[in-house]
């Protein structure tokens, strides 16, 4: 059956409902479909995803929004792809409005960091209860590590509504640095489905492959060393790869202080830090 859609004086007026509830000090960040309502891009959404800091304001959302007569829905409920997004709490109401609830981690992928609060707009504030909107670029990243066939299609939207790309660049590596996950390549991966189904072509796509191409020989490198190949020769071996892509590689893990080189042997003996 086909899920509804609600609109943003909807949307608003569920806010307003909820802001009566509230009595402690909630900060809201939007990353989903009302954002993009709000910037124009969409005239409604089935849901509304949003994410918290903290787990006091987590905890008096929740019990706000069961107040005015919202219920955890079935399992059975759940589309397979909303399960994967992993959100803390699922939320939805009679007329079969959802809240996706995030506490600090969205998808069990990208954090909500400061950067991103701090690019985000105010949309509403009402007693205790303020509401921000997340930026179009990091709306454009979280979409870009779910499996929702419409997130796609919000993520053409976004792109083609003008994107500062360098933003969404710096967050992904932040965001890969800080989790020990390689982004990139997950942001490479779907601008490639993008340009494939949409014809949108990113300025990113290049340099993002490249990033993930140097990370992935950088983690198959270590990986290498760690089960005792510690030449140029024997890890060009296991690896199938040239010796001269492994010296390259090698200079720029130990600039980075990833590997240490002892040039007091021949062949040089390659130990991790």
């Amino acid at each position: 059956m086909q899920k509804a859609s609600f609109n943003r004086e909807y949307i608003l007026n569920e806010l307003d409902k909820l802001a009566l509830k509230v009595s402690k000090p909630v900060n809201l960040f939007i990353i989903g479909g009302l954002c993009l309502i709000h910037y124009g891009l969409k005239e409604a959404t089935k849901d509304i995803d949003v994410v918290l800091k903290s787990s006091f304001e987590f905890d008096e959302l929740i019990r706000a929004l069961k107040e005015i007569g919202y219920y955890e829905p079935g399992s059975i409920e759940i589309s397979r792809p909303y399960k994967k997004m992993a959100a803390n709490i699922i939320l939805e109401n009679k007329d079969g409005f959802r809240w996706d609830i995030f506490l600090q981690t969205v998808c069990r992928a990208l954090g909500f960091s400061d950067e991103m609060e701090s690019r985000s707009d105010l949309l509403f504030k009402k007693k205790f209860l303020t509401v921000f909107l997340a930026s179009r670029e990091d709306i454009f990243l979280f979409k870009a590590v779910t499996e929702r066939e419409a997130d796609l299609s919000d993520m053409r939207v976004l792109a083609e509504s003008g994107l500062n790309w360098e933003i969404i660049k710096r967050e992904c590596q932040k965001q890969s640095l800080s989790t020990g996950i390689l982004w990139e390549n997950a942001l490479y991966q779907k601008l490639l489905d993008l340009k494939s189904k949409y014809g949108i072509k990113s300025p990113l796509e290049k340099q993002l492959k490249k990033i993930a191409e140097e990370k992935m020989a950088e983690i198959a490198i270590l990986e290498e060393i760690k089960k005792g190949n510690t030449t140029v020769k024997t890890i060009s071996r296991s690896l199938k790869l040239s010796e001269l892509f492994i010296r390259q590689s090698l200079e720029k893990m130990e600039k980075k202080g990833l590997i240490k080189v002892d040039k007091s042997t021949r062949p040089y003996k390659l130990t991790l830090k």
